[in-house]
């Protein structure tokens, strides 16, 4: 039986560009994400996610911290069946530095432009969530989504607001 697994993820500016990892391992394995990981038993979502901040950026400190949002992700097989099932806690800083790798992937800041034009190297979730939570003042901050998975790619079955 698959569990949900909570998650807390940053959308992160940094020098007037975004921050996003490219994962070097599955789930998302090669595709861009927002910053972030599975939090502790015990933690708080800002702690964590700040935790999760400074572990994969190597930043010394994040500014205008702040909690936007809850997305409910499922992960399905091509066949239809659960293999994982992401609550996911959206949060929002910003940063003045990063290292380039981590052992979760790759580190790379990019432009609203540059993320439109190479939108197919993203994972099409988190493409969402960074569009409906990039900016503060969201009018509806619950969201859900389910991604499918079939030979090491991944499709967006729908993205929408939890009634």
């Amino acid at each position: 039986m698959t569990s949900m697994i909570p998650i807390v993820i940053s959308i992160l500016r940094c020098d007037e560009k975004y921050l996003f990892l490219k994962r070097a391992n599955a789930p998302y394995e090669n595709l861009w994400s927002l910053v972030g990981g599975k939090m502790k038993i015990g933690e708080h979502i800002l702690d964590a996610a700040k935790r999760e901040v400074f572990e994969e950026t190597g930043a010394s400190d994040v500014h205008r911290y702040e909690y936007r949002g809850i997305v409910s992700e499922r992960l399905v097989q091509r066949n239809g069946i659960l293999s994982a099932h992401f609550l996911i806690f959206i949060c929002h800083g910003e940063i003045d530095s990063f290292r380039k790798s981590h052992r979760e992937g790759e580190l790379a800041v990019f432009s609203l432009d540059e993320i439109n034009v190479r939108c197919s190297e993203f994972l099409p979730s988190d493409l969402f969530m960074f569009d409906c939570f990039r900016e503060a003042g969201i009018k509806s901050n619950l969201y859900e989504a389910e991604l499918e998975h079939d030979n090491g790619k991944y499709t967006l079955n729908y993205y929408r607001k939890a009634a």
